[in-house]
């Protein structure tokens, strides 16, 4: 299957002296299918959220960050032709990242993240997932422009509120990514 993926972004960010912010925003995403032409998946993700970040050493930045949201989506079931809302959902999350820099041109970022989603339509009314999500990316800056960088991330995420669908799942992977600035 062939699909075309959007995304779009608009936020609204208060700086303060003391190291806090504060957002509202909303995201859109989307996934077209370029085989049928029908757009199978779409996403209005309004939220806000605050972040502090802190000043550990010389080297060393921690950065907290919490966020709460609703998943406004429209997907089509198949089996239907409709849109049953079984994706909507409130979302809470923070996380706590460091940010250590032991040179110029290095960088190590470790961060962990907990979501709680509570889905509130269609047959997934009700349904609960809880997730933990451990990540770490390395980044070596090249050249003034240019950036190479590794990630990894471990998440665990437990599913429950659906009679017989309850779950539990473990993902894991990694990355290697060039980036050129112009």
């Amino acid at each position: 299957l062939n699909y075309n993926s959007t995304g779009a972004y608009a936020m609204l960010l208060a700086q303060y002296g003391s190291g806090w912010s504060s957002r509202v925003g909303v995201s859109y995403a989307s996934d077209s299918s370029t085989e049928f032409d029908t757009e199978d998946y779409k996403e209005y993700y309004p939220n806000l959220g605050v972040m502090k970040a802190v000043t550990l050493s010389d080297s060393v930045l921690g950065i907290f960050d919490a966020s709460a949201g609703k998943h406004i989506t429209d997907t089509l079931n198949i089996f239907k032709g409709t849109d049953d809302g079984n994706l909507d959902n409130w979302e809470m999350a923070g996380s706590y990242g460091l940010q250590w820099n032991p040179s110029e041109r290095l960088s190590f970022s470790p961060q962990y993240r907990l979501s709680y989603k509570i889905y509130d339509d269609g047959n997934n009314k009700d349904r609960e997932d809880l997730t933990n999500m451990f990540s770490l990316r390395i980044a070596y800056q090249l050249a003034s422009s240019v950036t190479l960088d590794l990630s990894s991330s471990y998440t665990d995420r437990s599913t429950s509120g659906r009679t017989g669908l309850d779950f539990k799942n473990m993902d894991t992977g990694g990355g290697l990514s060039l980036t050129a600035r112009f």
